[in-house]
């Protein structure tokens, strides 16, 4: 049912129906701090540093192809991620972003980890697609740690073993 409207004197629009005439409900209060903001700007930076170093230096600096991060899964992630940042507003970034590879990867893994603790009140928000591109990314960075902690606990052993007599 189409309800009408009506202006007051002021030029606001009045909603008029079954419980008399009411002004529009203010913006609901942000769902995050402006700390987690500046979290989620931090994120997108280090995704958009990660897409451009993936793409431009596969060989030099990254880790080995099964560790790298999907492309799609970024797009994805900075996607979801800017429907939580006010249009009207620009949030600075936690801090710089790190100039070294590992640095890059360690920074990423630590603001999504920081960022996953407010993924209820995402959810509650109905940001579902941005608490699940979050988990696919955690997982997947997680799994690439794993991976990278056993590489060089390989390498350790391989080297002990290559200097006993």
């Amino acid at each position: 049912m189409v309800r009408p409207v009506t202006g007051d004197h002021g030029g606001i629009a009045i909603q008029v129906g079954a419980v008399g005439a009411r002004a529009p409900m203010p913006e609901a209060a942000p769902i995050l701090s402006i700390d987690e903001y500046r979290w989620v700007v931090f994120v997108i930076r280090c995704a958009r540093a990660i897409a451009l170093l993936q793409r431009i230096a596969p060989g030099k600096y990254l880790p080995p192809p099964e560790d790298r991060i999907p492309r799609s899964l970024l797009k994805r992630l900075i996607r979801e991620l800017k429907k939580l940042l006010p249009k009207w507003k620009w949030t600075s970034s936690t801090r710089a972003i790190p100039r070294s590879p590992a640095q890059l990867g360690d920074e990423f893994f630590y603001a999504i980890t920081a960022l996953r603790t407010s993924r209820l009140e995402l959810w509650r928000a109905g940001y579902t697609d941005c608490v699940a591109a979050l988990d696919d990314i955690y997982s997947l960075l997680y799994a690439i740690g794993v991976r990278a902690r056993a590489r060089r606990h390989r390498s350790k052993t391989q080297q002990l073993d290559q200097q006993a007599p």
